[in-house]
């Protein structure tokens, strides 16, 4: 049975409506309902932000489990309307990208200044591949051990490792458990991260810098979790560093992986199989 130019315009038009819905529907519980919550340690509030919510929601409703257990569901939100919101992970990132470069461009003078720090502070992605693999290797991970291990596994990441080895191979399936990992454990853990962070003594600028990890939700957690405890004119001065620090980490992390990580990480990973 062949369909017409007529049908594959309605399904691809239902396909953007569901996952359209969807996302907006979660966005709209996270923000409005759920909102913003804290957790009172009393030296330290741990800020838990809204979008936390909203990717556990996400995952929730995308297993296979909900959709076999919910069946309206699992025939509304089909593979395609899930393939669809993956792709438009990337548009949103474009969107977050333009306002991080609005932060950067009125205080561009100031991170000139702190430009040497935030440039070199990318090698230190590769330094747990020397414990991470031998780790992942003991385990039994496989090759998934290279892509899990060899960065952040972040999107750049997964560009990264799409391209070389390609989709649905061990080391893609590496980065993505790594990446879905991070966007809630990770964004969790920076949340808390920022809340305390004061208590280091470390000056703000620093740990706004250190905040810019190459992950648009990391940042938002811990820069977000930051500004609780600092005035309106360093707050600007925080998300602006951050914003610059998260950039820099993005574009140099996929050429740090390319050239140094995945190198590193293979070469890792045979010396402890030829050890095991």
């Amino acid at each position: 049975m062949f369909m017409t130019t007529e049908d594959v315009k309605s399904n691809q038009a239902r396909v953007v409506l569901v996952s359209v819905l969807t996302v907006s529907a979660l966005i709209f519980i996270a923000q409005a309902l759920i909102g913003k919550q804290e957790i009172n340690l009393g030296f330290a509030k741990i800020a838990i932000l809204p979008m936390l919510f909203a990717v556990i929601m996400g995952m929730v409703l995308s297993v296979n489990w909900t959709k076999e257990k919910v069946k309206p569901w699992g025939k509304l939100f089909t593979e395609k309307e899930e393939g669809f919101c993956a792709k438009m992970v990337g548009y949103c990132l474009l969107v977050l990208g333009t306002q991080y470069a609005g932060m950067i461009i009125p205080n561009l003078s100031m991170i000139m200044d702190a430009g040497i720090p935030l440039l070199f502070q990318e090698l230190g992605n590769l330094l747990p591949i020397f414990i991470a693999i031998p780790l992942a290797a003991k385990f039994g991970f496989g090759r998934k051990a290279i892509g899990a291990c060899s960065s952040i596994s972040r999107e750049p990441s997964i560009a990264v490792i799409q391209g070389r080895f390609g989709t649905g191979s061990p080391e893609y399936v590496g980065v993505l458990a790594i990446y879905l990992c991070g966007s809630v454990i990770g964004t969790l853990w920076f949340s808390v991260l920022g809340s305390v962070a004061h208590l280091s003594g470390l000056h703000p600028l620093a740990l706004a810098a250190g905040a810019g990890v190459g992950s648009g939700s990391m940042l938002s957690a811990a820069s977000g979790a930051m500004l609780a405890n600092l005035d309106a004119e360093m707050a600007k001065q925080v998300m602006s560093i951050a914003a610059a620090s998260n950039l820099l980490s993005s574009v140099l992390g996929a050429l740090s992986l390319t050239f140094l990580g995945l190198p590193l990480a293979e070469r890792m990973y045979k010396l402890c199989n030829k050890e095991g």
